[in-house]
């Protein structure tokens, strides 16, 4: 009967054993995954304000040639702005 239970013991410690070892498998690999998507969200974000920054740039530049051209339009023939 003693070694019945031991052996009883024994099944349920490699049972115990084998399912931590399955959750400890399954939490490295979802950290895995996490770290990937994360890193694949900072590079889009990166990417986004990359395309925002060069738009803000062009309408800076269009801005400016307007604001040039009307300075140039209202000014009186010898008051001109230099800059």
């Amino acid at each position: 009967m003693g070694l019945i239970l031991d052996l009883a013991v024994v099944a349920l410690a490699v049972a115990v054993i084998g399912s931590l070892a399955l959750l400890s498998w399954t939490l490295a690999v979802s950290a895995v995954r996490a770290t990937r998507e994360g890193r694949e969200q900072v590079a889009a974000l990166r990417r986004s304000v990359d395309e925002a920054e060069e738009r803000l740039h062009a309408a800076s530049a269009r801005a400016s040639a307007t604001l040039t051209r009307l300075g140039e339009r209202t000014a009186p023939s010898g008051d001109r702005f230099d800059r």
